[in-house]
């Protein structure tokens, strides 16, 4: 054989080798990581909230009729505890969160009954955390006791409330909120007997709230690494 001919047989050789240890060489992949999925405020959630009111009830009465000109009007300052449940949706576009939400809760305050709102919600997130305002109609059962034959007169006051909050994902699927809120509920007239003329009942009143809400389908979370 040709000294050509051995050069190229060696050189063959040589590449043979070298293809058949780099097959034997244990493999250097790593595991993929799957996209982490993105974390947003849209979808639906229920809760519960409590926290305290303080108000300002005021009412003005007159026997019309009998005892012309007699007249007379007050108020009364209440605090209590109120608290109970939530169901809303919201709906995240960019950094900006739309939403509608409604409560129905109970409170400590005599004669005040169980209240209930329906509002819109509009926020602006920061990741995890959302500032957001909230406003809407809102309605409150109650009593008001005439003094005239000791007749009762039952008052459900609708009205609206208005307020802000704060609000932050401390969970895959949680979040808790810290809100205030000012509602005011209309006034009514209820007539009597004898020309008893029962008007006022407007309540006004501030409340504090600190609520925890549970968001179905979550609302994501940290990136999955693909095992193999």
């Amino acid at each position: 054989m040709t000294r050509s001919g051995l050069l190229i047989a060696a050189l063959a050789a040589s590449t043979i080798a070298g293809a058949a240890s780099a097959a034997d060489l244990p493999s250097r992949k790593t595991a993929a990581v799957a996209p982490a999925p993105v974390f947003t405020w849209s979808g639906a959630y229920v809760g519960l909230q409590a926290g305290g009111l303080w108000d300002t009830f005021g009412a003005a009465n007159n026997w019309w009729g009998v005892l012309p000109g007699y007249y007379w009007s007050g108020s009364t300052n209440r605090t209590g505890f109120v608290g109970g449940a939530h169901i809303g949706l919201n709906l995240q576009s960019d950094m900006f969160v739309f939403g509608v939400e409604g409560d129905l809760e109970g409170t400590s305050v005599a004669g005040s009954g169980l209240r209930g709102s329906a509002r819109g919600r509009l926020g602006v997130a920061f990741d995890r955390t959302l500032l957001y305002v909230t406003g809407g109609l809102a309605g409150a059962g109650g009593n008001n006791n005439a003094t005239w034959f000791g007749r009762n007169y039952g008052r459900n006051g609708m009205g609206w409330t208005a307020g802000a909050g704060v609000e932050y994902a401390f969970a895959p699927a949680w979040s808790a909120r810290l809100e205030y809120r000012y509602s005011q509920f209309g006034s009514s007239v209820n007539n009597g007997v004898v020309g008893w003329n029962d008007n006022g009942g407007a309540r006004r009143e501030n409340s504090v709230r600190l609520g925890v809400s549970y968001h179905f389908g979550g609302l994501g979370g940290a990136p999955v690494v693909a095992k193999y």
